[in-house]
């Protein structure tokens, strides 16, 4: 099977490159097709073979679905720092401090918040997250603000700093009522 498989492939590319074909059949009423001529053979117009040329390509210019979305859709009204507040005073925080931030309208699809500490980015807030917990904020004066940066990195809105101060209870403070006295001896 396999080879007469492959003599008629043979036979179809041999007749696509030549010149002229001829056909004829045989006594037994077998048809047979040939280059060289035959008695009895009639020469058969062959169309010519079906090619494609592939079309030259244009640049195009890409964009994705994030790109679409953000040229699309409304600018921010409020982009805001709810969590500590402006001016909040902040005890006994070991440390920790729970930020919130607000977005309206909703944060754009392949927008991103950066929660900035003291100038210095400290969180990535990506989806519908709005919340996040900073470790490592130490008694002191400090400042957030956030930006929405687009899907390039650029920002398309920031809030206000908001400024607050962490405050923690000295165990050298005497007059401290937490601090246990000392039991008769």
């Amino acid at each position: 099977m396999i080879r007469i498989l492959i003599l008629i492939l043979l036979a179809v590319s041999s007749i696509a490159v030549a010149d002229e074909v001829y056909r004829w059949v045989d006594k037994d009423g077998q048809i047979h097709y040939s280059d060289r001529p035959h008695e009895g053979a009639e020469m058969v117009t062959l169309p010519e073979a079906q090619t494609f040329s592939m079309p030259a390509s244009q640049p195009t210019q890409r964009t994705t679905d994030k790109q679409d979305d953000s040229q699309k859709a409304e600018p921010y009204s409020s982009v805001a720092i709810t969590s500590p507040t402006s001016d909040e005073a902040l005890w006994g925080t070991d440390g920790k401090v729970k930020v919130s931030v607000s977005v309206q309208p909703q944060l754009h699809r392949g927008h991103r918040l950066m929660v900035y500490l003291d100038n210095k980015a400290v969180a990535r807030l990506t989806g519908n997250q709005r919340d996040t917990e900073l470790t490592e904020v130490f008694r002191g004066e400090h400042t957030l603000r956030t930006e929405v940066l687009d899907s390039t990195g650029s920002v398309v809105a920031k809030s206000n700093s908001v400024p607050f101060t962490v405050k923690q209870t000295s165990i050298q403070n005497q007059n401290n009522p937490n601090i246990p006295t000392p039991g008769p001896r």
